[in-house]
């Protein structure tokens, strides 16, 4: 992902979750999903490039016409490109109302999609320091569900618009509730979180990987996330992308490569999410190039991935079904993604930082030694707990330590977290 004139990404959310956790309280039922109607199916979009960013060493491959963001024209000629394809709307990364530039491109980009009988939501991208707070957090929210989602070309499925959001995990589950009861009590519209974080379906009511390049197998991931989703009582927003790779990112650790293989993890990955029995199904992405995961028109593979996208729609909302996927050029590999291996915990688990910077320490104490530090958005194997839960004891990858719990979040059963203190 990029911000702005910054290049930054969307981490990988690898929670390996050995305990399913049971929602604070049940979403609105969906209806089954063959009962849904149209097969929606959507795209991420990115909305912050401006024409000095395309000169970047750090990009694999480039837009066939380079482009800035906020050109009306651009956002026309996008709509009618991805439309020509099957897509039916685009969901762009939002960083609230107090953000000038990606609130007046997502206004332009609604006035584009109305008057093409396109529609555009908002990836509402809690990453960023304009939503450090759960005040600041809940006035986005409101934001987009009294005044953005008014706009005919809202995004909606069965009448209802649909807010997606990104990195949710950085407030806990109860301090969504309270967002949840202040802004939209009634579930009026559809919230669909982001990650392996099936505690916050209820909350919210359905769920998006986003990111699945880590995984060798796209419809298994599928078919297992949609299968606990759908029986939590949520949405599924099935995943489909054409491959991932940051390898120019110049990263301190290894960089995460899933070859595109000439459209082969894309027919994959695609006929995964359709055989996951979702309620949506969208891409990851439109227009994504620090990350090319693209199938927007580029100067590497012209209008390839935008032309399989077509043809993959195409035979899914005629059939239900699209063809399977050929066997894999050789030399292909659908092992080792490059990712980062999910962390996982005895316990099964997870201690999630809320802080950007936390202090591990050598005892359950502020007055004991610091021994490292650690901070959101990782995670981190949840070992042990005090008596009465006020500190957790974690394996931070150098050793073990301390965290105060008023600044983190559990993710499993905390009551499986032995008292070691």
């Amino acid at each position: 992902m990029v911000l702005l004139d910054e290049v930054c990404m969307k981490r990988l959310i690898l929670v390996v979750l050995l305990v399913t956790v049971l929602p604070l309280f049940p979403a609105q039922a969906p209806r089954p999903v063959d009962a849904q109607g149209s097969k929606l199916v959507l795209a991420y979009f990115y909305g912050w490039f401006n024409s000095g960013q395309w000169s970047s060493p750090e990009l694999v491959d480039r837009p066939a016409e380079p482009y800035d963001s906020a050109n009306g024209d651009v956002m026309a000629r996008q709509i009618s490109q991805a439309k020509s394809a099957g897509i039916d709307g685009f969901v762009m990364s939002w960083f609230g109302p107090d953000e000038p530039y990606t609130t007046g491109v997502f206004s332009g980009l609604l006035g584009q999609a109305a008057a093409q009988g396109f529609m555009a939501g908002v990836d509402i991208d809690m990453g960023q320091d304009f939503m450090s707070t759960p005040e600041s957090a809940q006035n986005a929210v409101s934001f987009a569900v009294n005044q953005l989602a008014s706009n005919p070309a809202y995004l909606r499925y069965n009448g209802k618009p649909v807010i997606f959001f990104w990195k949710q995990q950085r407030f806990t589950v109860q301090q969504w509730a309270d967002i949840r009861a202040a802004v939209d009590p009634n579930h009026t519209t559809l919230w669909i979180a982001e990650g392996a974080a099936l505690e916050y379906v209820g909350v919210f009511d359905g769920l998006n990987l986003y990111n699945i390049a880590w995984s060798g197998s796209p419809g298994g991931t599928n078919a297992t996330w949609s299968n606990r989703t759908q029986k939590a009582g949520g949405y599924f927003v099935a995943t489909a992308m054409p491959g991932f790779d940051e390898s120019r990112r110049g990263l301190d650790r290894e960089p995460v490569v899933r070859a595109r293989g000439d459209g082969y993890y894309f027919r994959l990955s695609f006929q995964g999410a359709v055989n996951s029995n979702p309620h949506m199904i969208i891409i990851t992405s439109w227009n994504e190039f620090f990350e090319n995961s693209h199938i927007e028109p580029s100067a590497n593979y012209g209008t390839f991935y935008l032309d399989l996208a077509r043809d993959l729609i195409s035979s899914y909302k005629a059939t239900g079904s699209v063809p399977t996927a050929p066997a894999a050029p050789e030399g292909y590999d659908l092992g080792h993604s490059g990712a980062p291996k999910p962390p996982t915990s005895p316990t099964g688990v997870l201690a999630a930082p809320t802080a950007s910077t936390l202090n591990v320490r050598q005892a359950p104490s502020t007055d004991a030694a610091q021994v490292a530090q650690v901070g959101y958005p990782n995670n981190y194997p949840l070992l042990g707990k005090t008596a009465d839960g006020s500190w957790w004891l974690i394996d931070f990858g150098g050793g073990q330590g301390w965290i105060s719990a008023a600044y983190a979040r559990y993710e499993g059963n905390i009551g499986s977290v032995p008292v070691a203190q």
